[in-house]
């Protein structure tokens, strides 16, 4: 009966309801104060390093940002060169069909990497607004802060690993 008892009280330790930890936070003693603005003593150093980590995230998104427009002037400077070139005229068969298809198939190609690039120039043009609004690094999914190792990875990431996970077993389970 006593094992019993020990393995509940160890369970209801680790599972704690909001309730709990709402009266928890209320018995906890206040913060002790160092100045006139009544801030808590090292309350302003994580915010130091958050801004500062921000800040870096903030200048690999913006590096992002340049080097995608630079690439989507590159990609449409050469879509405009193979747009004045005419497809081959198939009924005057000037040119051999298998020709004509791979044209094809290269500008289509050029056009989904155009669509593509367009996608992440649009992720990192959200992901700088959340760092205006002050939201950046949290996840879309469960509101949890993104690691910093992922973000360096991936700046413009909205979902942290475990979410990203959830969304890809989803994804392939649908399909």
């Amino acid at each position: 009966m006593s094992a019993k008892r020990s393995r509940r009280s160890t369970t209801s330790a680790r599972v704690r309801t909001p309730r709990a930890r709402a009266r928890d936070a209320e018995k906890a003693p206040a913060p002790a104060r160092n100045n006139s603005q009544g801030t808590a003593r090292g309350a302003s150093r994580p915010r130091r390093q958050e801004n500062a980590r921000v800040e870096e995230f903030a200048k690999l998104l913006l590096d992002e940002r340049k080097r995608l427009r630079a690439e989507l002037s590159e990609m449409e400077e050469h879509q405009v060169k193979t747009e004045e070139k005419p497809v081959a005229d198939v009924a005057g068969y000037d040119d051999d069909l298998v020709d004509v298809a791979t044209e094809t198939f290269e500008r289509e190609k050029e056009l989904a990497l155009e669509t593509s690039v367009q996608g992440m120039l649009q992720m990192v043009e959200e992901a700088l607004r959340k760092v205006h609004e002050g939201t950046y690094g949290i996840c879309d999914g469960c509101g949890k802060p993104i690691d910093g190792n992922r973000l360096r990875a991936i700046p413009y990431a909205r979902l942290c690993i475990k979410c990203k996970e959830r969304e890809e077993r989803y994804r392939t389970a649908v399909r």
